[in-house]
């Protein structure tokens, strides 16, 4: 009977063991290796391919710098970068309050809380509204190491590349130099040909009218298929009619009014705002709004087998007006309000190779004032990066769960009502009543 009471006491003994044993071998597991699997609907809690693929082709790590305060912006944040730690765990996250540190803040032009800074290779880029869109284009813009060129003209006047006021356009010059262009500028008056090497040729708001051969000059650049930026003030085209005409392309008198963009900037009505746009080109994937402060509205008419595509344009009740504004803002008589395009973009094959050109009636936007204003500076990248022709932005599906809504007919949302507000008290009622009539006759 011993025997058999220390045999059963034995098993029991080393059942404990073992169990402690597997038990402390899992918590071992569970600590030394970390295992996750996304079995929501359409995979939405992880990376899409193409995302993965641009992640496992960095050759460095990555640092991301998240500009966010308050627990639930932080958790956002935390929260999408895990996706990417995921496929690559040198991904490295970081927190800074912008609160605390104001001068970084204006040095890198932060405007959003939960805005994102990546660097990569001594290169940086930043995310205005974190997404997996946005965080996976400007990692594969990152990537790539080729330097692009964009050749600023200078000797008429026009912005000034190094020039820290509001009207300059240091700000975004910075930028450009951070995500791999190479700025330089040209004068096409000093008699010398363009550089080999000019890339892609901007014309940054001129304000000394051009000389015929200068135009002629710009023309033969056009020609032979460079790819131009024009970013013009309404009434300043400074003899660059003749250039315009052969991109088909002509700046309207005045300048455009929106009355609706009065409702996304509070300002006045000459001070456009524009939120959508089609899916073409250098705004395909744009979704932030961006403000043109008094810009002129441009007619497009199909020339020489070019067809300038309207990629910036206003509201639907849009005028152009040559009066300055006072008072009640209405159209002039005679005039129909409709949509007015203020940015055009053009492309052409060119020897084996696609020329484009975009024109835009303002460049108010890219100024040192404006290019953090919503989404300018993202635009002004995305026009710099389709004319060096940098197609790699990436647009993701919008992976939505489709079990995030229910839908009920009438019958059915009149028996869940009722069923809550009668059924459920009177089947509790008839329960308590059952145990209370058991109760009564024990």
């Amino acid at each position: 009977m011993n025997r058999e009471r220390m045999a059963t006491i034995g098993a029991r003994g080393l059942f404990i063991v073992l169990w402690l044993t597997v038990a402390g071998l899992g918590l071992y597991a569970t600590a030394r290796f970390h295992m996750v699997s996304d079995w929501s609907a359409t995979g939405r809690n992880s990376l899409s391919r193409p995302s993965v693929h641009v992640v496992r082709s960095l050759r460095g790590p990555v640092q991301v710098v998240a500009f966010a305060h308050g627990a639930a912006a932080r958790r956002s944040v935390r929260a999408l970068i895990a996706k990417y730690q995921r496929v690559d765990p040198a991904i490295r996250l970081s927190f800074v309050n912008p609160d605390e540190h104001p001068a970084l803040v204006r040095r890198l032009n932060i405007g959003f809380n939960g805005e994102l800074e990546i660097r990569y290779q001594g290169r940086r880029a930043l995310v205005s509204s974190p997404s997996e869109a946005g965080i996976t284009n400007q990692l594969a813009r990152l990537e790539r190491t080729g330097i692009r060129d964009l050749t600023f003209l200078t000797g008429n006047q026009e912005r000034g590349t190094q020039d820290g006021s509001g009207l300059g356009l240091s700000s975004w010059v910075r930028e450009l130099g951070a995500r791999g262009f190479r700025v330089g500028s040209f004068d096409p008056g000093a008699g010398k040909p363009f550089p080999k090497n000019a890339g892609v040729l901007v014309i940054a708001d001129p304000r000394v009218r051009f000389l015929p051969g200068e135009v002629h000059t710009l023309e033969g650049f056009v020609k032979k298929g460079g790819n131009l930026l024009v970013m013009l003030e309404p009434g300043h085209t400074e003899g660059l009619g003749p250039l315009l005409a052969r991109l088909g392309v002509r700046f309207r008198k005045g300048f455009a009014v929106d009355p609706a963009s009065s409702l996304l900037t509070g300002a006045s009505p000459d001070f456009i705002a524009v939120s959508h746009y089609p899916a073409l080109g250098p705004v395909r994937g744009m979704h932030l709004v961006t403000v043109f402060p008094t810009a002129a509205a441009l007619a497009l008419t199909p020339v020489h087998g070019l067809k300038p595509l309207p990629v910036i344009a206003t509201g639907n009740d849009a005028w152009t007006q040559t009066k300055p504004l006072a008072g009640l803002v209405t159209p002039p008589k005679g005039t129909n309000p409709s949509v007015l395009t203020i940015g055009a973009a053009l492309e052409r094959p060119y020897q084996g190779h696609k020329q484009r050109v975009v024109v835009v009636g303002d460049s108010d936007f890219v100024a040192n004032s404006y290019v953090g204003e919503g989404g300018n500076l993202t635009l002004a990248m995305n026009l710099a990066n389709w004319l060096a022709h940098d197609d790699t932005f990436i647009n993701l599906p919008n992976r939505a769960s489709p079990d995030l809504t229910l839908t009920l007919t009438g019958g059915e949302e009149d028996v869940m009502a009722y069923g809550f507000l009668l059924g459920l008290p009177v089947l509790l009622l008839a329960g308590a009543l059952r145990v209370w009539w058991r109760r009564r006759r024990l």
